[in-house]
């Protein structure tokens, strides 16, 4: 069956750096470029225009989809040229099920896995996007996990909002609001708490635990129940970082195929 490429009206949009290699990389595509509804498979760039009702739609009919976002790591940082990935998921907005992958791809980024840490001061709150948290039917989850944490623990509480400036989020959106490095608050951290945000796969490479909601990428690597606020795991990280990084793809990767090749054990 043809893939579905659900294409920005905004032909600027770095959604094009994966639509347009993916309609190279798969053997058969059709743009959809009026927001039409399909019986999938579709591809599908963020949250951008009409996509969130459309994916709720599909999940509905039990219709496959692709999600494509931001990468776990090898963020793009505006530059087309330089080398940078964009992650991928089938069936879900983040990968949850994990496969037994070479550590090759993780490798290349030489990030450094510390040692887990056990004597940190304040819990930090990073609640996912206001969409996110709505696409998983929880929008006062920053206010709920406030309210249940004060329940189990009289640490101090800090809640970093997503950060997001002149239309963008990451790195650049702290940059251009002037904002405090996730890597300063967290440092100092007994445990960082969050639905899905990626900043908890940084969290857990620098020994900090983690408490997410099973639909995170890294949901193996902390609890999920609030209630043991005061006692986290320390799993190894290792293999859950290995599958991440054959998560997301180069735009060339996308335009050979090599994504397609190992997207399709998936679920």
């Amino acid at each position: 069956m043809p893939l579905h490429l659900y294409c920005p009206p905004n032909k600027q949009s770095k959604a094009y750096l994966v639509i347009d290699n993916v309609r190279k990389g798969w053997p058969e595509t059709i743009d959809i470029n009026n927001y039409a509804r399909t019986d999938g498979p579709s591809l599908f760039w963020g949250f951008v225009g009409e996509n969130f009702a459309l994916i709720k739609d599909l999940e509905r009919r039990g219709k496959d989809y692709y999600f494509a976002d931001m990468p776990y790591f090898g963020r793009w940082n505006g530059d087309n040229n330089a080398e940078h990935y964009w992650r991928i998921s089938k069936n879900e907005l983040h990968p949850t099920v994990h496969y037994h992958r070479s550590p090759d791809r993780f490798d290349k980024f030489k990030i450094k896995i510390d040692e887990w840490k056990n004597n940190g001061k304040h819990i930090l709150v990073c609640p996912s996007s206001p969409t996110m948290n709505k696409y998983y039917d929880h929008p006062n989850w920053t206010q709920d996990t406030v309210a249940k944490l004060q329940q189990y623990t009289d640490r101090p509480i800090i809640v970093r909002e997503k950060p997001r400036a002149s239309g963008t989020s990451g790195p650049r959106a702290i940059e251009l609001g002037g904002l405090k490095p996730f890597v300063e608050q967290v440092k100092d951290a007994w445990a960082v708490v969050t639905s899905v945000s990626m900043c908890a796969i940084e969290a857990v490479c620098m020994g900090i635990p983690v408490y997410t909601s099973k639909y995170s990428p890294i949901h193996q690597l902390g609890h999920h129940d609030l209630s043991k606020i005061e006692s986290p795991i320390y799993p190894s990280r290792e293999p859950i970082l290995h599958s991440l990084a054959y998560c997301q793809f180069t735009p060339e990767e996308f335009a050979n195929g090599t994504a397609k090749k190992i997207l399709e054990p998936y679920k």
